[in-house]
């Protein structure tokens, strides 16, 4: 029996959400220090080790050898009270040359041509030593890539700033970054350093910024929201350990670190204003979340204690949103930025269903957070019925045949009637099972894919939808699947990034109604929907099965032109793009020609998610 879709313009359609996929973040996989928060060094301050624990000088080196210098971790000449600490170089002889310091940087540092590195550093010296230091940039074999040198040492810590260009005609990763110097007057001298940063390119040349490649794969997707900064990365393993936004702001030498949720430190050299321009610099709308009462010891704050986390918050919110007439807003124009940003969207917690105190934790944040700022939409992590929510964040990590089977999760879902939605915040198909040990295949793609179809069907109501993790540091993942992989030198990304790319650029105001003859959902999954500005028609389908399916479609209510266009991400289940082979899956475009104007024959690819493109007469 022939298998019949009629898309039909000739009755109403819901409207579509607009906007309706962006981004969910938390530093989870080495995403953040080493990954899209561009400082390329490692253990840059001495405030904790990699796992949390006390301070040590792991991934520095001595430059020149042992016996011509030692270094130490000196908690006697800190250099102000967040970083007690300072690597400590004690010279003994430069006869055979330099002796110095080196960092290894975050397996290995990114040397390529045409970028310049900005470095900075405080640096000191006992009994009248001056300098020079020598910067610079160099393989781990000690060939010099590039060099700069800066002098006036003291016996108080000064801040030091250098560019370095490197002469090189390829891309290396195999390098350090060096701190060193040659005089004799260096000998029996003690130097102490703190608070290095090192820099290439940024993104949008931002002070402070993001890897450019990182931010360029994801401006590619052109996510139109981003929420942040969890995540149970926000919660922490306990409440004193939770995410402060006010220990991530100022200044890098200002700002302390934590140990985050996912067993390394986070240094918040990332913090909340860099989490805002990011937003800006990739057109982005911030959802912010809030730390709400709740760690993941399973502890809550008690209903009597809460005052002083709920001020925590609301000076978080000032920070970012108050002018600088307020106590934070003008915090915020210290720390250079004068104009308030808008946060539309607000985020109470994180997964509260796992707590049993989230009612009165939601009251409490909500009508302090509402009473402030009348205008925000207020996004719940959990039922409750404590106060009103304009969405609920659902999440979902499931197997491949669960995902499929959630194709229609919100087709019967209860519309409340008073505006509120459903915020898809987290879903990723784990295919071995949840967590986080599954590969990003194109079975999970398809899964996945099948699944925003779905959501899509229901966008009158999903409101916005964000695939998470989104990102990993290739072999340091606590969680798989993820959508982007990188390493120290590049990056590449998960078939279902390419058709959440697709499916998000051809995104619709108007969902069509579609009428099935001889066909139901199953190997093939689809939804169709209008743009009216672009006067077009879009029909997205899936097909999970090995075999081909062929549709004859029907128009009705519009006439569609001759010439169309597919859109395809297609391949084997088992498929990867991997580190070794980045373009196993790519995205194809082919050209199709309709029957007549309100007819047209398609076939679909077995395994295989495809936008067809028809322009309208």
């Amino acid at each position: 029996m022939a298998q019949t879709l009629t898309i039909r313009n000739d009755v109403p359609g819901n409207s579509s959400t607009p906007n309706l996929y962006g981004l969910m973040y938390e530093d989870i996989n080495r995403c953040g220090d080493s990954g899209i928060y561009a400082q390329m060094l490692r253990n840059w301050n001495f405030q904790a080790n990699d796992t949390g624990g006390a301070a040590d000088l792991e991934f520095w080196n001595v430059l020149g050898g042992d016996k011509a210098a030692s270094i130490a971790l000196d908690a006697k000449h800190g250099l102000n009270d967040i970083n007690t600490n300072s690597l400590r170089l004690d010279v003994k002889s430069v006869s055979d040359g330099r002796v110095g310091i080196s960092n290894e940087g975050w397996w290995g540092i990114r040397v390529q041509p045409d970028e310049t590195y900005k470095a900075s550093f405080f640096a000191k010296a006992s009994d009248g030593f001056s300098g020079p230091l020598n910067v610079t940039l160099e393989s781990s074999s000690g060939t010099v890539l590039a060099s700069a040198s800066v002098d006036g040492l003291s016996d108080t810590f000064q801040k030091f700033n250098v560019e370095l260009k490197a002469d090189v005609k390829e891309v290396s990763t195999d390098n350090v970054f060096g701190v060193s110097v040659d005089s004799k007057d260096a000998e029996g001298k003690s130097l102490w350093f703190q608070v290095f940063t090192l820099f290439g390119d940024t993104y949008n040349d931002r002070e402070n910024g993001l890897r450019p490649d990182l931010a360029e794969t994801l401006k590619g997707l052109n996510p139109h929201f981003f929420r942040f900064p969890g995540g149970n990365n926000l919660e922490g393993m306990s409440i004193d350990q939770r995410w402060k936004w006010n220990e991530t702001v100022g200044p890098l030498e200002e700002r302390k670190g934590r140990f985050g949720n996912w067993e390394y430190w986070n240094t918040n050299g990332q913090g909340l204003l860099d989490y805002m321009y990011l937003t800006e610099d990739l057109g982005m709308t911030p959802v912010l979340d809030v730390w709400a009462g709740y760690a993941l010891d399973d502890s809550s704050v008690p209903e009597d204690e809460l005052e002083p986390y709920i001020e925590e918050v609301m000076n978080e919110l000032e920070y970012l949103m108050g002018d600088t007439s307020t106590e934070y807003g003008k915090l915020r124009a210290e720390h250079g930025r004068e104009e308030p940003f808008e946060i539309p969207y607000i985020e109470i917690g994180n997964e509260d269903w796992f707590s049993t105190t989230y009612e009165y934790r939601y009251r409490a944040f909500y009508d302090a957070i509402t009473a402030k700022y009348p205008d925000a939409k207020i996004i719940s992590t959990a039922a409750q019925e404590s106060r009103p929510y304009d969405l609920i964040d659902d999440h979902f990590y499931v197997t491949s045949a669960e995902m499929i089977d959630k194709f229609n999760y919100y087709d019967n879902y209860a519309r409340s009637g008073n505006g509120s939605g459903i915020f898809v915040g987290e879903f990723a198909t784990n295919t071995k099972g949840c967590c986080g040990t599954s590969p990003a295949s194109m079975e999970a793609a398809l899964a996945d894919s099948v699944f925003i179809t779905g959501l899509e069907r229901n966008s009158d109501f999903v409101k916005m939808i964000a695939y998470a993790p989104y990102i990993k540091r290739h072999e340091q993942e606590q969680w798989d699947p993820d959508m982007i992989h990188f390493d120290t030198e590049k990056v590449w990304v998960a078939p279902f990034y390419y058709v959440m790319q697709m499916y998000n650029k051809y995104d619709f105001d108007t969902i069509l109604q579609v009428d099935a003859d001889g066909i139901n959902f199953g190997p093939l999954y689809w939804v169709a929907g209008s743009n009216k500005e672009k006067n077009q028609i879009y029909v997205k389908a899936v097909n999970v099965g090995g075999d081909e399916q062929s549709v004859s479609f029907n128009f009705k209510g519009l006439n569609v032109k001759k010439n169309g266009e597919a859109h395809i991400v297609a391949g084997q289940p088992d498929d990867e793009n991997t580190i070794d082979s980045p373009d196993t899956i790519q995205p194809k475009t082919s050209k199709f020609k309709t029957s007549n104007k309100s007819s047209l024959d398609y076939t679909f690819e077995p395994y295989s998610a495809t936008v067809l493109v028809l322009d309208i007469n």
